[in-house]
């Protein structure tokens, strides 16, 4: 059963290539290839966005802000005494902003570069040093005959990350 649920999960692969218009070419390659263009992401001279070839931690994070927003307003609600328990409005109102609020920061937090794992500096690198990176998402097969088609049109690198996430 788990090797099905693995085969069934979409997974990425990102490629590295020298020059933006060589990048542009083999996603171009990809979609006559009949690979959706919604699995295919291209991205040169953006840093911030090529962190995200690696995945992030955003939805991590904001599950995480919102078990701790729960946490503070119960916090709030114990520690208010009879008058916060009392007021029935004010939890209804308070409790779901606190945990909005905390999850919105929770997903921005993920994004940070603070939790980013190696793989990111290495695609920050490539970009700032001008090299532009197509990442590919798809199950297994297809990101076989991605890759191939990568390699044809000149990747320089390619890597397998777990995301399932196109940039």
């Amino acid at each position: 059963m788990r090797g099905i649920q693995e085969e069934l999960k979409e997974q990425s692969i990102v490629a590295s290539f020298r020059d933006h218009e060589q990048a542009v070419e083999a996603a171009r390659a990809l979609d006559a290839a009949g690979i959706s263009p919604d699995h295919v992401g291209v991205t040169a001279e953006n840093v911030r966005q090529a962190r995200e070839a690696a995945g992030s931690f955003s939805a991590a994070g904001a599950v995480a802000g919102a078990l701790i927003g729960a946490l503070v307003a119960v916090v709030f609600v114990i520690g208010g005494g009879d008058v916060m328990r009392g007021n029935v409005v004010a939890i209804l109102l308070g409790a779901p902003a606190l945990i909005l609020a905390f999850a919105g920061i929770g997903a921005l937090a993920g994004r940070a570069k603070i939790f980013q794992r190696r793989e990111y500096r290495l695609y920050e690198r490539e970009v700032e040093r001008g090299d532009a990176l197509v990442s590919v998402s798809g199950r297994p097969e297809e990101l076989g005959r991605a890759r191939e088609i990568l390699v044809r049109r000149g990747a320089t690198a390619i890597r397998h990350e777990e995301t399932g996430e196109a940039l």
